[in-house]
C-alpha cells in the first residue's frame, strides 16, 4: 500500500469502534463449529474481510452523504479530499475480498459476501431517492434499513456459519438471528440522532431531518399528528428544512411518544434476534450472542419520550 493511503487509513482502522460484525462471525462460527473453528485462519480472515468492507461503506457513505465526523475524527473525505477518500474505500474492498478468495476460502462464503455488498449500494441508492420524501411508510422504511443495515449483520452471522460447515437449517437460524439484530441496531441509531449526544455517537447529532431521511421516529409522528405532515408539505422541496421547523419536529417526536414508539419495535426485533438462537443447544456462545442483541438496546433503557 503506498504511504499516503497507510497514512489516510491508519487512523481510521485503529479507531475501530465497536467491531460488532467481526465479533458476530466468530461467536457464529464458535456456537456453530466448536472449538474446532475458533483459532482456524480462514475465520481471522474473514472476520478481518467483514471489517474492511463496513468501513469502505462508512467512507463512501461519508462522502456521499458529505457527513463532518466518523468515529469522533474528522470524516476521511475533509481531511484528504473525496476522490483520494473514494479510492481508499475501494482499497478497503480490493483487499477485503482478497482476503475472502484464498484457496482454502469456501467458495459459498464469497458468494454471501459479493451479493451483500451488492444489496448494500443498493440500499444507498433507494435511500438517495427518497431524501425529502416525508411520506415514506413504515414498509419502505424496513426495506432501507434491511438494504442498508440488516442484510450485512445477517451475512456476517450467516458467513459464520459457512466458515463452521453448519447446515443450512443452522445457516437460516444464525442469519435470522443477524437480521433482526440489524434491524434493532438501525433503529436505535436512528433514535439516537433525537436524543443522542455526538460523543456517544462519534458523529454529529439531527443530521437524518437535515438530510431529508424520514426515519421511524418521524414516520411515526406524520402517521399519527397529520398537521406536522403538513407542515413540511408547506416546506420548499427537496431543500433541507428551515432550522426552527427541524426544532419543532425534534420536540414533537419526543412528546408524542414516537421515541417511544420506535424503541419498541427495536425491543421486538432484539427479542425475535434471541429467539433465533434457540435453534441452537445451549452454550456460552449462545449466551454472548443474546447478551449482544440485549446490549444493541440496553443504552435506551426505559423512556426515551422526553
Amino acid at each position: 500500500m503506498p504511504d499516503s493511503l497507510k497514512e489516510m487509513l491508519g487512523p481510521l482502522l485503529e479507531n475501530r469502534g465497536k467491531m460488532l460484525r467481526p465479533r458476530l462471525l466468530i461467536a457464529c462460527a464458535s456456537l456453530a463449529g466448536g472449538k474446532r473453528v475458533r483459532e482456524s485462519e480462514a475465520l481471522f480472515r474473514a472476520a478481518a474481510a467483514v471489517e474492511m468492507i463496513h468501513t469502505a461503506s462508512l467512507v463512501h457513505d461519508d462522502i456521499i452523504d458529505e457527513a463532518p465526523r466518523r468515529r469522533g475524527q474528522p470524516s476521511l473525505h475533509l481531511a484528504w479530499g473525496r476522490n483520494e477518500a473514494t479510492l481508499a474505500g475501494d482499497l478497503l474492498l480490493a483487499r477485503a475480498f482478497a482476503l475472502l478468495s484464498c484457496p482454502d476460502s469456501e467458495k459459498g462464503l464469497l458468494r454471501l459476501m459479493a451479493r451483500s455488498v451488492a444489496l448494500l449500494c443498493r440500499g444507498e441508492l433507494y435511500q438517495m431517492n427518497q431524501r425529502y420524501r416525508w411520506e415514506l411508510t413504515e414498509r419502505q422504511y424496513y426495506r432501507l434499513i434491511y438494504f442498508k443495515t440488516a442484510q450485512f449483520m445477517a451475512s456476517c452471522c450467516e458467513a459464520g456459519g459457512w466458515i463452521a460447515g453448519a447446515s443450512s437449517a443452522q445457516r437460516r437460524a444464525l442469519r435470522d438471528y443477524g437480521c433482526n439484530l440489524g434491524q434493532a441496531f438501525q433503529i436505535i441509531d436512528d433514535l439516537y440522532d433525537y436524543v443522542g449526544y455526538p460523543q456517544q455517537l462519534g458523529k454529529p447529532v439531527g443530521q437524518d431531518l437535515k438530510q431529508g431521511l424520514a426515519t421511524l421516529p418521524i414516520i411515526h409522528l406524520f402517521k399519527t399528528r397529520k398537521q406536522y405532515l403538513m407542515m413540511v408539505r408547506r416546506a420548499p422541496p427537496n431543500m433541507a428544512l428551515p432550522q426552527e421547523l427541524q426544532k419543532t419536529l425534534r420536540e414533537a417526536v419526543k412528546m408524542n411518544g414516537s421515541l417511544d414508539y420506535a424503541r419498541a419495535a427495536a425491543l421486538r426485533r432484539q427479542e425475535k434476534a434471541v429467539r433465533a438462537l434457540q435453534f441452537f443447544p445451549p452454550a456460552p456462545e449462545r449466551q454472548l450472542l443474546a447478551k449482544m442483541a440485549e446490549a444493541v438496546t440496553g443504552p435506551l433503557s426505559g423512556s426515551v419520550g422526553v
